[in-house]
């Protein structure tokens, strides 16, 4: 059986990225591991400084039973938990460097894009960054809970033909049809300059009706069953970022071309995953 790795915190984004893994899980028929990370704290050490008793034990038990009490709240809500195998286990050890070696081996690493405390501050900052970068597996990064817009929920990726925009494009395939959504590719390109010399400027139209075939009939042929492509134009974040809503899911290739260029490196996965209003799902080549 495949495994759901989540990063639990009492954050709202932490909160809702357990929910969003356990949905996940349910859909998908995987076990779920909620993991709560711990360090020493300052006021911990002081505390238990003149104390026989042990504070890592003390941290350690706090710890466990908060990330318990999370996941079974999460469990009450979310329909079709009780046939999910949920554990929940406090690990000692940085965010970032506790989840990367739990989801070593999982299906897929979620974790909120905000964190609690010092983190919240950071916003993307030093977990989901962190994640993102060396992860080697899928990662999700859920927001803050937002109100939907009233549309029905959809799937979006960002395409533009490279190796890991099309396998992007097959993920979001298969997560439409588990949600009974619609599927909708997303080129971006930049606006085109009118030919200096009389030429004739080339026509948009057409170009972008050709572009909007070519990623029907890609999605059609990755097995989506409803598909409502898009040419856009400008900024890839910006027309990203306008385009999601909060109800929708959406899928990145972890490499591509153009403005997708070095994704996870880069600037345009860190942007996108700090601002959307929604799960934020991406994948390797």
């Amino acid at each position: 059986m495949t495994r759901i790795v989540v990063g639990v915190d009492p954050s709202p984004s932490g909160g809702a990225a357990l929910e969003w893994a356990l949905r996940e899980a349910v859909s998908t028929n995987a076990s779920l591991l909620a993991v709560r990370a711990w360090t020493h704290t300052a006021y911990a050490a002081e505390a238990y400084a003149y104390s026989s008793t042990t504070f890592d034990g003390a941290e350690s038990a706090t710890a466990q039973r908060e990330a318990e009490e999370q996941l079974k709240l999460v469990t009450e809500r979310v329909a079709g938990s009780d046939t999910v195998d949920c554990t929940a286990s406090a690990v000692f050890g940085t965010p970032s460097q506790v989840l990367l070696e739990q989801g070593e081996d999982s299906a897929m690493i979620v974790v909120g894009s905000r964190g609690h405390g010092a983190l919240s501050r950071a916003v993307l900052g030093s977990v989901s960054a962190a994640v993102l970068h060396h992860a080697t597996g899928p990662v999700t990064v859920v927001p803050e809970p937002r109100d939907s817009d009233g549309r029905d929920p959809r799937v979006l990726v960002g395409v533009d033909h490279s190796p890991a925009a099309l396998s992007a494009l097959a993920v979001g395939a298969e997560h439409a049809r588990r949600r009974g959504a619609t599927l909708v590719p997303v080129y971006v390109h930049e606006p085109m300059e009118v030919p200096r010399g009389g030429a004739h400027p080339p026509d948009i139209t057409l170009l972008e009706d050709s572009e909007r075939h070519q990623l029907e009939a890609a999605a059609k042929a990755a097995g989506a069953d409803a598909v409502d492509a898009q040419v856009l134009v400008g900024s890839t974040v910006v027309q990203l970022l306008t385009a999601a809503a909060p109800q929708d899911l959406l899928v990145l290739g972890s490499r591509g071309r153009g403005g997708f260029a070095g994704l996870l490196l880069g600037s345009t996965s860190t942007q996108v995953a700090q601002h959307a209003p929604c799960p934020v799902l991406v994948v390797r080549a």
